[in-house]
């Protein structure tokens, strides 16, 4: 009996040893992305992404509609390790061209049609992200058939005080819908914040999302444009506060939630 007991406690220990690997192996760290179709752009920040060994995630629109240059630069983006993604073959809000239309022309014009065209070109894509952020609960039914995560939009609060900003942080729970802050010149995010929001990330061992669109050494006020210098604090911050620098893909879970 006294030999059962020892034997059962000596599970029970082991599992809880494993959890706490499984938990511990997954490191904090901030997933940043970008969306539309800045390509060019968005190869000329290349080197300063390998600088820091950030690797991002790149969600393209209109993918028939891209140049072979801009197909190049996107192969060169995804031989360096950042992942190309789904933003939609017509970058509409969701809800309203399902009412116009249907849900079937919706999976066929603005899903289907972008999975098949970035496929020819050797970019299959494994997660997507809504435009404009409009999502519901039936579209993310419906494209969880078809992408592993989907990213939404988080909104920021009046005190931009990101930390408190809980949608934005991912726990690795497994949740297959997640969302991100922007990052762009509009949204007039302090340093001093950017730096709490990352310092959360790392204090909870939890993973900052963020997105942005255009990035430049000038953007315009009021724009969806990321300022590159913005840019190279937020890489520098997160780097000296050891934290991972995920691929959107990289923070699904095998064992995730519906």
């Amino acid at each position: 009996m006294r030999h059962g007991i020892t034997s059962l406690l000596c599970l029970i220990v082991l599992f809880l040893c494993n959890c706490n690997k499984h938990q511990t192996d997954r490191q904090p760290g901030v997933c940043i992305s970008f969306d539309d179709r800045f390509v060019d752009e968005w190869y000329e920040i290349k080197d300063l992404l390998d600088t820091y060994d950030a690797k991002v995630t790149f969600f393209v629109t209109q993918f028939d509609s891209l140049s072979p240059s801009e197909i190049d630069k996107l192969k060169a983006l995804q031989d360096a390790g950042h992942e190309i993604a789904s933003h939609g073959a017509l970058h509409v809000i969701s809800e309203h061209y399902i009412k116009e239309h249907s849900y079937k022309k919706y999976l066929d014009d603005e899903i289907n049609h972008n999975i098949a065209t970035m496929e020819k070109h050797g970019f299959p894509p494994k997660t997507f992200a809504y435009p404009y952020g409009a999502k519901y609960w039936f579209t993310d039914y419906l494209l969880k058939n078809r992408f592993n995560l989907l990213r939404g939009v988080a909104s920021h609060n009046k005190e931009k005080d990101l930390s408190a900003v809980s949608k934005a942080y991912y726990r690795f729970e497994g949740n297959r819908v997640l969302d991100a802050l922007g990052i762009d010149h509009l949204n007039n995010i302090p340093k001093d914040m950017m730096s709490k929001a990352l310092q959360r990330a790392a204090a909870h061992h939890e993973v900052l999302l963020l997105f942005g669109h255009k990035p430049t050494h000038n953007p315009s006020s009021d724009s969806y444009e990321v300022d590159i210098e913005f840019l190279t604090f937020i890489l520098k911050e997160a780097q000296q506060k050891g934290l991972k620098f995920y691929r959107f893909n990289e923070l699904y879970l095998q064992k995730a939630k519906d």
